[in-house]
């Protein structure tokens, strides 16, 4: 007979049988409270998640993460939440929490405060286990940052600042483009008219001016004429004026040649 039971005899062979079912049977049995009892004695667990610097009146949000030992999520809490003033005061008492997209997470919106300083927070969560009541409880707190706060303002002095910057560069633009557009029309209005002046002038002075041109050559050329005439006439004039006073020069020459001639004859003879 080997190891794995070839060759047994048929008792041998249900003994082992059997002896095999128990072991598993027991394994089951065992691996079955193991697990009972993990799940009768997993004992709830809270952590918070939120935690941080915050500047005056931005949202925030408290969360925490409920979770057993085994690390399962526990979907089934009832969470208020409850933050003081760094005074003390409270700011609010026992506000609920919602779970979130995430199982196990629980939070709670607020609008963080002008005051500067540590805030508490505080959280109760009640589970029902083993049809008994647990409360677990948790604390924690976030700061509401001075430097931070002044960081803002600043960034939002120079965001006014630039806004107004842009603002006034965008008010120059807009009135410096409506100036260059009344300037545009103006010289467009300019052009126009000396367009217009030199159409004017084209098809009126020029037209009068040549008018004038002809006129006056026309009157130049009478004067030309004119001026001949004159002095064919002065010439002809002064010619005959010189040639009858030539000839009665002569005449009273002859005339007294002959009186002398005359004279001179009768002493001769």
């Amino acid at each position: 007979m080997n190891r794995f039971g070839f060759g047994m005899h048929s008792p041998e062979k249900k003994r082992m049988l059997f002896i095999i079912g128990g072991i598993i049977i027991f394994i089951a049995i065992v691996v079955a409270v193991i697990l009972f009892l993990s799940k009768v004695t997993a004992t709830p667990d809270i952590k918070m998640v939120s935690g941080t610097e915050y500047i005056s009146n931005e949202p925030g949000q408290i969360i925490v993460r409920l979770q057993d030992s085994r690390n399962i999520s526990i979907t089934d809490a009832n969470c208020v939440v409850s933050l003081l003033y760094p005074d003390k005061s409270f700011v609010f008492v026992d506000a609920p929490m919602i779970p979130t997209s995430v199982p196990g997470n629980y939070y709670h919106p607020f609008m963080t405060p002008n005051y500067e300083g540590v805030y508490e927070e505080h959280i109760v969560c009640n589970v029902i286990r083993n049809n008994n009541l647990q409360e677990l409880h948790i604390s924690s707190s976030f700061h509401v940052s001075t430097g931070l706060n002044l960081i803002v303002e600043v960034s939002k002095s120079q965001r006014e600042q630039y806004e107004s910057l842009i603002a006034l560069l965008n008010s120059i633009d807009t009135n410096l483009n409506n100036r260059i557009n009344g300037l545009q029309s103006d010289v467009n209005e300019v052009n126009y008219s000396v367009s217009n002046l030199q159409n004017y002038v084209d098809n009126n002075i020029m037209t009068e001016i040549n008018n004038v041109n002809y006129k006056v050559q026309d009157l130049n050329s009478n004067l030309s004429t004119n001026i001949y005439n004159i002095q064919e006439n002065l010439s002809n004039t002064i010619n005959q004026s010189m040639t009858d006073s030539s000839q009665g020069i002569l005449d009273k020459f002859r005339q007294s040649a002959e009186a002398m001639a005359n004279i001179f004859g009768d002493q001769n003879s």
